[in-house]
């Protein structure tokens, strides 16, 4: 059990090094304040256990995610050889559904830091093509709509990239909020 104390939210603001918290066991429409440090004890205990929740919570429950990444030939997307080096443009377009050739660039590179920062809350990704089926419906579109597509028909859990949001995107699966401009 911790000591504390309510407070005056304006003084402890200028006094207390450490939290002034508002309680919200009373009514909302009361502005109640509480403290710790001002009965010369410290939430230590509370943000411990606040911390401990956080690092052994599963979000997910270690779920494997399969990923459709659009053809492109640039930083953000890209399919690399073993030695690292980018796919030229013609080397893409004859490899691009080869999954042997691994997704490289940025978005790949953003999502496997996603999943180290999981802890194994998300397990595994497998990076994928955009099936040929979408990118037949959307040839005179976009890729990345026929990626969104593959999304709506449940062939993949996510598609990853430098997305529009548009209102036929939209109307197919939702979106995570954009990460860039």
């Amino acid at each position: 059990f911790q000591t504390w104390c309510f407070v005056d939210a304006k003084s402890c603001k200028m006094i207390s090094e450490e939290d002034v918290y508002k309680s919200y066991y009373f009514s909302p429409e009361y502005d109640v304040f509480y403290s710790y440090s001002t009965c010369n004890t410290t939430d230590y205990f509370w943000k411990q256990q606040l911390e401990s929740l956080a690092t052994n919570a599963s979000v997910v429950g270690g779920i494997s995610i399969t990923v459709t990444v659009p053809r492109d030939d640039d930083e953000t997307l890209n399919k690399k050889w073993p030695d690292g080096t980018i796919l030229t443009p013609r080397e893409t377009e004859d490899n691009y559904f080869d999954d042997t050739i691994p997704f490289g660039g940025i978005y790949i590179d953003y999502m496997n830091y996603i999943v180290k920062l999981s802890k194994g809350d998300i397990r595994n990704v497998t990076y994928t093509h955009t099936s040929k089926g979408s990118l037949n419906r959307y040839k005179s579109g976009s890729r990345f709509t026929a990626a969104v597509r593959d999304v709506q028909n449940g062939l993949v859990d996510m598609a990853v990239g430098d997305f529009w949001v548009t209102g036929e995107r939209l109307k197919m699966t939702s979106f995570t909020v954009p990460i860039g401009e």
